[in-house]
């Protein structure tokens, strides 16, 4: 005999120890790597986060400011009117003086300098520069030609040594929101200061942060000459397709782990990037210390095997022994090993052993319950092989002509005190007594119990009555079995579902399916029914019916979409009592009406929300699957009232958002043309709305009734044409909308308790005033 066996379990076992050793190294690699790739995007995203949103508050702050000079009077002035430093400059300087102000409020602004179309000049706080010497005239070039009327853009500037700065400049229109440039504000900021100021807080511990447009220009960082040129060959595109997200990129021959987010505020690009091989130079450490641990652990255990193996080699040997002298004919031992000669003398005597024969008994029940499940999953397709197998397990079902009934049991909480699950199996266990006593007495049957949590009964109907159809007489099987059970288990309750009729045992899944689809049904024929495939047949009284009951779910949609929800609600409490309790109905197209009058209300919220292009919720697509989970009409109604009433909230937010959008294009519509004739009824037409309702809107979105709120447009503008031109007052009542001279002069009198004529000279007064103030 070979002693084999131990040299090649040693064998096997070190290639397991050496596979298992890898395999574990690998592991923990991944997933340190991964751990520690997860803390260090969280870490980075909460930097990112922590850094746009100080940036995005301090440019906010700057753009409120830029704001707050671009509304100034002066600053005005002096976009609109020409500079003849000879006559008149006092609204320059004042916007210079403004321009110190602010730049003495800040410690990051560099300089405001404030362009002017009409003039082709800038001013600043430190003069006035002509357009062709402006540093940054290609900046500002460049955005009177473009249609946006805010920008951020980077640069430099020269500073008074002679030397340059680096600056980010803020570009406004002025007015705010003209296209037309008359005029351009800009603020520089210091790009150093602000980025020690704002995004170099806190230690330095934000300071591994760079700023890029949406461009991926370098807008700030600590050094920008050790990012601009390696990162223009990054890929770019990356971060523009996702917010926030990493990727791993060679830079200046370097493996780096580049972490960007995107800000919604401006839709800058934010990156802090990390030494690749520093990161994870624990997950190196892991991996080599794992593989030194284990080449340790299998050192030790090729000593331990060798060791093991021969001290136990001797009882191996023994037991060979004792089994070749328990054998009446012992079988040859020239080619066989220790393991291979026991293992065949073990299954030799097992086979002679009575007892062994009797274990496989309990094994071919197993085996023939696997059977049944195998034709109710339609897994075996062979009449024959099927055949064969009912006849080895001396199943009690005939060759053709077979019907499905499936049962789902209640038990009936009321009255039935909480059970153990013992109780349960042995209630459970009477059912399938019970059912084997009525229809054994007619008819062969299968039982499976407990198949997807249900019992299932297979019926052979070759020996039934050809006079009945076979369906009448499985559901008087079934009318049996519910009267057996009420009489002997009052606390349980079964539902039936019967499937079609089939003639080979290899459509017995047909039927089965069949069976399950029609239990479907039970939320609406109620608990203890008992249905069949055929009572979903179509008949014209069904269709009838169920064209009356389209129209009223036409209806209610209609009462729900005109905003009268009670109308609706009673619509549809209407329809569910008619379908519930009208015998016309069948079950079937009792679910098809539910189904169509769910449909109808997710299509409305769906146009809702693609009306007010907002994102669809996952609600839409959450009620089918919960409509599917109802068990009765008082459910379903209780989740139509909800639907409905979720509904109606949208399309009241919907009407609210819609008008005061309306009511703000009439008064930007007002603010444009208020020099023409204008009446509440001539903007009522235009919007196809009764005049009373567009008053109260109109106040409600403006805070002012429409007559003031022209008034007081066309006063304003008259008083600067008072105060600024040479008009006379029936040009200037022409030119502001008042029509006559009259009507200005009662506008006047009313706001100021002077007349345009009074008003004018009080105005040149004061200015004639402040120049002998000045002089």
């Amino acid at each position: 005999m070979k002693r084999s066996a131990f040299l090649r379990l040693l064998l096997q076992l070190v290639v397991v120890i050496v596979i298992s050793t890898c395999l574990i190294g690998a592991l923990l690699y991944n997933y340190t790597s991964d751990l520690l790739k997860d803390e260090i995007v969280s870490a980075n995203n909460e930097l990112l986060l922590q850094t746009s949103k100080i940036v995005d508050q301090s440019l906010n702050e700057v753009q409120q400011i830029a704001t707050t000079i671009s509304l100034s009077p002066d600053v005005l002035k002096s976009v609109w009117m020409p500079w003849n430093l000879d006559e008149e400059y006092r609204f320059l300087k004042a916007t210079a003086d403004l321009f110190d102000n602010r730049l003495a409020s800040s410690n990051y602004i560099h300089s405001i300098f404030l362009y002017s179309s009409n003039n082709q000049k800038l001013v600043s706080n430190f003069g006035i520069t002509e357009l062709s010497d402006f540093s940054n005239k290609q900046l500002l070039e460049q955005f009177i030609q473009s249609k946006s009327t805010v920008a951020w853009e980077a640069g430099k500037i020269a500073s008074r040594d002679g030397g340059s700065e680096n600056i980010l400049t803020l570009l406004v229109s002025v007015p705010l929101r003209n296209q037309k440039k008359i005029g351009t504000l800009l603020i520089n900021l210091k790009e150093d200061v602000l980025y020690n100021a704002v995004v170099n807080t806190n230690n330095r511990k934000l300071g591994n942060v760079a700023i890029l447009n949406k461009d991926g220009d370098v807008l700030s960082y600590k050094d920008k000459s050790l990012l601009l040129t390696p990162f223009v060959r990054a890929d770019i595109a990356k971060i523009k397709e996702q917010k926030e997200g990493y990727f791993v990129q060679e830079i200046s021959g370097q493996k780096m782990f580049v972490s960007f987010l995107k800000s919604p505020f401006n839709n800058w690009i934010y990156i802090t990037t990390n030494s690749y091989n520093e990161l994870f130079q624990r997950s190196y450490e892991v991996i080599i210390m794992t593989l030194i641990i284990s080449g340790i652990g299998l050192v030790v255990g090729l000593l331990l095997i060798i060791i093991i193996s021969r001290r136990h080699y001797r009882p191996v040997r023994d037991m060979v022994q004792a089994l070749t002298a328990q054998m009446e004919n012992p079988f040859p031992q020239k080619n066989q090993d220790e393991f291979s000669f026991i293992s065949a003398s073990i299954d030799r005597m097992q086979l002679e052993n009575e007892t062994f024969k009797s274990k496989f008994q309990g094994q071919e029940i197993v085996l023939r319950d696997h059977l049944l499940l195998n034709l109710l999953s339609g897994k075996l397709i062979d009449d024959q092989e099927t055949l064969n197998q009912l006849t080895y397990f001396n199943l009690d079902l005939d060759t053709d002509n077979f019907l499905v009934m499936s049962m789902r049991v209640h038990f009936v909480e009321l009255i039935l005190p909480p059970i153990d699950e013992k109780l349960r199996h042995l209630i459970y266990f009477r059912i399938r007594t019970i059912c084997e006593e009525v229809v054994g007495s007619d008819s062969k049957i299968a039982y499976v119990s407990g198949f997807h949590k249900h019992d299932v009964l297979i019926l052979n109907t070759k020996n039934w009555d050809t006079s009945t159809p076979v369906i009448a007489s499985a559901k008087q099987l079934a009318f049996q079995i519910k009267h057996k059970l009420a009489e002997e288990l009052d606390h349980v309750a079964v539902t039936f579902g019967i499937g079609g009729h089939y003639k080979h045992l290899t459509d017995i899944h047909l039927s089965y399916n069949e069976s399950m689809e029609v239990l479907l049904l039970e939320r609406i024929a109620g608990v203890g029914s008992i249905l069949s495939i055929y009572d979903l047949d179509v008949n014209h009284t069904n269709r009838s019916l169920f064209i009356i009951c389209q129209q009223q779910v036409d209806k209610l949609i209609g009462e729900l979409k005109s905003g009268h929800t009670d109308k609706a609600v009673g619509t549809k409490n209407q329809m569910l009592n008619q379908v519930q309790h009208d015998n016309q109905f069948g079950i079937y197209f009792k679910n098809v009406i539910l189904f169509h009058l769910l449909n109808a209300l997710v299509t409305v919220r769906m146009e809702l929300a693609a009306s007010t292009e907002e994102e669809q919720d996952e609600k839409e697509n959450n009620w089918h699957h919960e409509f599917a989970k109802l068990q009765n009409f008082e459910q379903i109604s209780a989740l139509f009232d909800r639907l409905m009433m979720d509904i109606a909230r949208n399309m009241e937010s919907r009407r609210h958002y819609k008008n005061s959008e309306v009511m703000m294009k009439l008064a930007q519509y007002v603010r444009e043309h208020y020099r023409e004739p204008l009446s509440l009824q001539m903007i009522s037409d235009m919007v196809f709305m009764n005049s009373h309702y567009v008053s109260k809107l109109f106040k409600n979105t403006t805070g002012t009734t429409f007559i003031d709120f022209l008034t007081d447009i066309r006063y304003r503008e008259a008083s600067r044409l008072l105060k600024e031109t040479d008009h006379t007052m029936n040009d200037i009542a022409e030119m502001t909308g008042f029509g006559n001279k009259q009507n200005l002069n009662r506008t006047f009198k009313k706001m100021t308790g002077l007349t345009p004529t009074e008003y004018r000279s009080q105005e040149v007064q004061k200015r004639l005033d402040l120049l002998n103030t000045n002089k």
